[in-house]
């Protein structure tokens, strides 16, 4: 193989790996490694990945995202959650998301699940005065999240998947 190759092949699985680290975060893990794709077509200088697999990939990952914002705030919702606790579970896993940084890789998966569940606590606890109904709808948004992660890293893992098949 030559140095391109290697590469490329360098890249695209640290992007691989960087996206399926990134998911849990809440962050575009699988654009990374959409990226990671057209960068390997890049260094290589030619469409080594055709254009079909890259369509494929684009459509997954924004699958991914779509899914993840519905699944996080539908769950919410349907355990009686308002609009506002819902996003505020969403405001709260970003902050807990960096809150939790100083711990290499586990903590911000950590902070992330802790902000969602305080942000909508205490935003439906400032809209219904409720302490039993928001504990109820920051549970909704604990879940829509934890579902959204686990369906977005199936994704990004199905991603992999087919980006190594097709590169290697």
């Amino acid at each position: 193989m030559e140095l391109t190759g290697i590469a490329a092949a360098a890249v695209l699985v640290l992007c691989s790996i960087a996206g399926i680290i990134l998911v849990p975060l809440g962050l575009p893990g699988t654009f990374v490694i959409l990226a990671g794709a057209v960068f390997y077509n890049l260094i290589h200088g030619s469409m080594a990945l055709s254009i079909n697999v890259l369509a494929v990939l684009l459509g997954l990952a924004i699958i991914g995202e779509i899914l993840e914002y519905i699944l996080g705030v539908s769950m919410a919702i349907k355990r009686g959650a308002s609009r506002r606790a819902a996003f505020g579970g969403i405001i709260g896993g970003i902050a807990g998301a960096f809150a939790g940084i100083p711990v290499f890789i586990i903590g911000p998966v950590i902070g992330l699940f802790i902000g969602v569940f305080a942000g909508a606590f205490l935003v439906e606890l400032a809209v219904k005065k409720n302490a039993a109904a928001s504990f109820r709808s920051a549970m909704g948004a604990f879940y829509g999240r934890l579902g959204a992660v686990l369906v977005k890293t199936l994704i990004g893992i199905t991603m992999v998947i087919i980006l190594w098949m097709q590169a290697f």
